[in-house]
């Protein structure tokens, strides 16, 4: 049985896979915070902001969750994300070629919504994989 709290955090990928912005609404709470290596991504609207520019830029990006794990109201995953740019990546153009990263989020879930998350990826791969 899968509990609630793993629950909410697959639905977090389901955004990236599904390219559904609009289920941010029903899986973060009022308050959300996302940590995103230097970043804070303060509330819903911030986050479909970032998210939405991550999905135009490699609109077939794929988060494959490796493992999964639960303490208390934490939720640990460790993911691979694959696709290809092929749209404009924050202000990178287009370079048609592959990514394959890798990272690890930390969710808090409160009341069955991600309330908070850590997310740690390897952003030097992605460059290096990006470069003309």
């Amino acid at each position: 049985m899968t509990s609630s709290n793993i629950e909410a955090a697959s639905k977090f990928y389901e955004v990236y896979n599904n390219k559904d912005l609009d289920l941010i609404d029903s899986i973060f709470t009022d308050g959300y915070v996302g940590h995103v290596n230097a970043h804070d991504i303060v509330g819903a609207e911030n986050a479909k902001g970032f998210i939405g520019g991550f999905i135009k830029g490699i609109p077939d990006a794929f988060y494959d969750v490796n493992e999964i794990f639960e303490s208390g109201d934490k939720v640990i995953t460790r993911w691979t994300c694959t696709g290809t740019q092929t749209g404009e990546f924050y202000g990178m153009p287009p370079t048609g070629k592959s990514i394959d990263v890798k990272g690890i989020t930390i969710f808090k879930i409160s009341e069955g919504k991600i309330d908070e998350l850590w997310n740690c990826w390897d952003q030097f791969t992605l460059v290096e994989q990006l470069k003309s």
